[in-house]
C-alpha cells in the first residue's frame, strides 16, 4: 500500500512541477522583445481597415519580405498577381500599375519595451523607400511574435498605395 502511494504521489508531483514548467513557458512566450524580431519574415496577409471597411491593397494573396536585424528593418512588399509589364522598359501605364502594386522602404528602428495588447511598440524612421513621400518619416506599428507568427498592426496611417488613412494590419511567418 505504501509504495502504491509513493508511486502516486510521485506522480502527481511530476504533473504539478509539468504545469509549473508549461506556465513559466507560456509567461516568457507572451513577453515580447526587441529580440524576438530580429530574423526574415515572409508575408501572409496584409489587410487595411478604413471606416470599418477592410480591403486589401496587395491583393488576398501579397508575396514579400520582411528583415528586422538588431538595428534596421528592410521591407519588400508586393500583389503576387499583379500583371508583368511587356518589357523591361516600362510604359507610363504599367509603372503607375507597378507604384501602386507595391512598397518597399528601410530604416533603423527603436522599440518601446511596454508590453500592450497588441504588442510592443516598434518606430522605423524610414530613409530609403520606393515612395519618396514617406522618406524621413516614422512608421509605427506594434508587433507581436507567437512562435514562428509576427503580428504588426499600424494606428491609422495614410496607405500610399490607396491613399486612405487606414488601420494595416501584417500578418507574416519566419522564414528561416
Amino acid at each position: 500500500m505504501r509504495t502504491l502511494i509513493s508511486i502516486i504521489f510521485a506522480a502527481a508531483a511530476t504533473v504539478c512541477l509539468g504545469a509549473i514548467a508549461i506556465s513559466v513557458q507560456s509567461q516568457a512566450q507572451q513577453k515580447m522583445t526587441k529580440e524576438r524580431l530580429v530574423g526574415t519574415w515572409k508575408i501572409n496577409s496584409l489587410k487595411t481597415t478604413t471606416d470599418n471597411q477592410d480591403s486589401y491593397p496587395l491583393g488576398e494573396r501579397p508575396s514579400g519580405y520582411i528583415e528586422f536585424t538588431a538595428s534596421r528593418v528592410w521591407l519588400i512588399l508586393f500583389d503576387s498577381l499583379r500583371k508583368a509589364p511587356a518589357a523591361a522598359s516600362l510604359t507610363d501605364a504599367e509603372s503607375v500599375a507597378q507604384m501602386k502594386s507595391h512598397a518597399a522602404w528601410t530604416g533603423k528602428y527603436n522599440v518601446d519595451p511596454a508590453q500592450t495588447p497588441d504588442g510592443i511598440k516598434v518606430t522605423i524612421r524610414v530613409d530609403a523607400a520606393s515612395n519618396q513621400a514617406i522618406n524621413d518619416t516614422d512608421r509605427i506599428f506594434f508587433i507581436r511574435v507567437d512562435g514562428n507568427k509576427m503580428m504588426l498592426k499600424s494606428p491609422a496611417v495614410v496607405v500610399p498605395m490607396t491613399g486612405k488613412t487606414s488601420v494595416v494590419q501584417v500578418e507574416l511567418v519566419k522564414a528561416e
